[in-house]
């Protein structure tokens, strides 16, 4: 029953949080990337090898891979993935909550700050938003230094709010971890464009785009957090309250 509850409380709290976020990216992060996109460079490819015998299916590669229209079908997929992410993040949000035997309203948005300072702004601090055109390091490096730093931060925050003094100091440890090690950076920084005029547009839209990315997400996980803490009250996930049946 508790398991169920769980499951209707996250869908609730997922899709609004999920809903606002794709709403935030439809009017500030989509336009600028689309802009971004603008300045990409699309690098050709090598002309099919006609050395005695006809190209088979693996001599051609698709300049570019497959991506939703522009338009009705682009803002449709954002916003799917944008609640799908929001149930997601809800379930985990929500299940932590009532481990811990603390959720409701009024300490809902301090589980939303950490969970946007755990998935969000501690790792953005060393691998920051990017849009196309910019420079990166190597993906698989990047994913798994993201992959690491939430973890080890959101273990940290863990231990330091729930934790034994001496695990608290270890929760810190946790922390900076990450940043000691280092994030993956690329050979060169910002962006490769042959145009100086393109490039200073691409700094600006970069700037432009890591401040719309850090509202939005703000916005997103302080909504979640809110709202998941009223979900929890609503469904006596905590406390003892209603653990059966269903919600008033």
């Amino acid at each position: 029953m508790i398991f169920r509850n769980i499951i209707f409380a996250s869908i609730i709290a997922g899709v609004i949080a999920g809903f606002a976020l794709g709403l935030i990216q439809a009017f500030s992060t989509t336009e600028t990337i689309l802009a971004a996109e603008v300045y990409e460079i699309v690098e050709e490819q090598p002309a099919a090898p006609t050395h005695g015998h006809e190209a088979s299916a693996t001599d051609h590669h698709d300049p570019e891979a497959w991506g939703p229209e522009d338009g009705a079908e682009r803002t449709s997929y954002t916003f799917l993935a944008d609640l799908l992410a929001g149930i997601g993040f809800a379930i985990l949000l929500i299940s932590l909550m009532t481990l811990s035997g603390k959720g409701n309203v009024k300490n809902g948005w301090l589980w939303g700050l950490a969970g946007f300072a755990t998935f969000f702004f501690i790792p953005a601090l060393g691998l920051v938003p990017e849009i196309p055109g910019m420079e990166a390091a190597n993906l698989q490096g990047r994913q798994g230094w993201w992959v690491m730093t939430v973890a080890l931060t959101g273990l940290g925050f863990w231990l330091i709010a729930f934790g034994h003094i001496n695990l608290k100091v270890a929760g810190l440890v946790l922390l900076a971890l990450p940043h000691i090690l280092g994030a993956p950076l690329p050979d060169t920084h910002g962006f490769s464009h042959p145009d100086p005029a393109a490039v200073l547009t691409l700094e600006s839209l970069a700037s432009q785009f890591e401040m719309q990315t850090m509202i939005a997400n703000a916005v997103f996980w302080l909504l979640l957090g809110t709202v998941s803490g009223f979900m929890i009250k609503k469904f006596g996930l905590v406390g003892g309250e209603k653990n059966q049946g269903s919600p008033e």
